[in-house]
């Protein structure tokens, strides 16, 4: 491999959340403990990215910055590369983050009282962007069968087509479960939101991090005139850049790209993060393709020791994401019982809790570690469980 996957970089020192925020949040982790929990990675980013910050910071100067045209157009051609999906690069708004895109949606496109639904296992923050801005999050489970979840399309149309329900999260790779939805599924769910007038945010962010063989389809391609959609994207997770803060918003609906262009809803990029996503999209893809094959050698190693030394769990590889999802109910503990049980091991993963409903007894693990670091953390899992 061009790239080494299997470089241990020590963080220590740099405020990395990953690492230090740990101890401060479960309180039976010890001091030495290996964090496998929030979604960032532990890989050095692509040399062509740091090269291009690096060029930026030769200028000197880190003032106010501007979404560049360069950084819109390579996001477009990314878009229709990768997926097929003609965008124009008219309709991308700037945005921090998916999350403080939640929050302004809900705020500029709801009110008070209205219904957000969303599946579930969830992202904590889609609960949190409903809950403190006054409105009632609706949850439609999905079925898991077989390791393979499922969107349960006759509990989502009801959810949809309450008279209260206005917004819908989208989420595609699905996070926590993983899931990779297909074409027919997606028209199934975009079918249903627009017949009952329920606007589509679409978190797209894992889209570039499926498993070799799987395709992504943004829904907006499916629906090249449908107006009642944003669809978030960002290189965040996918080149391991999220403290860059950068994400992209397209808005295909004039009336509101021109009000959220007008009144900055979601900031500014900062004075690096232009370079670093253009960087990105046109001179690092084979730095992605390298860790995608990475990180499929490491789902397979997670579910060979997991196969042989912890046959009551319920895992099957994750469609999407570098995130695995793991069903420990089979060992008849109870969710804070397992909690305390793997944290005091020396492993911070994370559990039901933090994944809003349908979620008991669960844990998710981030596997975008050097395999040697992943190893030995699935190891202290094992030994605490066997």
């Amino acid at each position: 491999m061009k790239f080494n996957f299997d470089e241990i970089i020590d963080r220590a020192g740099t405020n990395a959340i990953k690492l230090e925020a740990g101890i401060k949040i479960n309180p039976y982790l010890p001091e030495d403990h290996i964090p496998l929990w929030v979604a960032d990675m532990d890989f050095a980013c692509a040399p062509e990215i740091l090269s291009a910050m690096q060029i930026r910071l030769d200028r000197k100067i880190l003032g106010y910055t501007n979404l560049s045209d360069a950084c819109k157009m390579s996001t477009c051609r990314w878009m229709e590369r990768r997926y097929g999906w003609k965008t124009e690069p008219e309709q991308i708004v700037y945005s921090a983050g998916i999350v403080s895109a939640l929050f302004a949606a809900v705020a500029r496109l709801t009110n008070p009282g209205d219904e957000v639904c969303f599946l579930t296992p969830a992202y904590r923050p889609f609960d949190d962007a409903v809950k403190k801005q006054g409105r009632v999050p609706v949850y439609s489970r999905m079925i898991c069968q077989d390791g393979n979840w499922m969107i349960d399309f006759a509990d989502l149309s009801e959810k949809l087509s309450r008279p209260n329900c206005a917004m819908f999260f989208h989420c595609n790779p699905h996070n926590p479960t993983g899931r990779v939805f297909t074409e027919i599924e997606l028209k199934r769910l975009g079918k249903l939101c627009f017949a009952n007038d329920v606007f589509v945010i679409s978190d797209e962010i894992h889209e570039d991090l499926t498993r070799k063989g799987m395709v992504h389809i943004p829904l907006a391609k499916l629906f090249p005139e449908e107006k009642r959609i944003i669809t978030c994207t960002s290189p965040s997770k996918s080149f391991n850049i999220a403290g860059n803060c950068h994400a992209h918003l397209f808005i295909p609906d004039d009336a509101l790209l021109r009000d959220w262009t007008k009144n900055y809803y979601n900031g500014h990029p900062n004075a690096l993060s232009n370079e670093a996503t253009v960087a990105a999209y046109d001179r690092s893809e084979d730095w992605l393709e390298e860790l995608r094959d990475y990180l499929d050698g490491s789902f397979s190693m997670m579910k060979k020791l997991f196969d042989e030394r912890l046959p009551k769990a319920r895992f099957s590889v994750a469609q999407g994401t570098y995130l695995a999802w793991v069903d420990l109910s089979g060992y008849g503990l109870s969710e804070q019982e397992l909690k305390r049980t793997i944290s005091q091991a020396g492993v911070f993963v994370q559990f039901g809790e933090d994944f809003v409903d349908n979620a008991d007894c669960f844990m998710r693990v981030n596997l975008a570690s050097p395999r040697s670091i992943l190893r030995e953390g699935l190891e202290r899992i094992c030994r605490a469980l066997e």
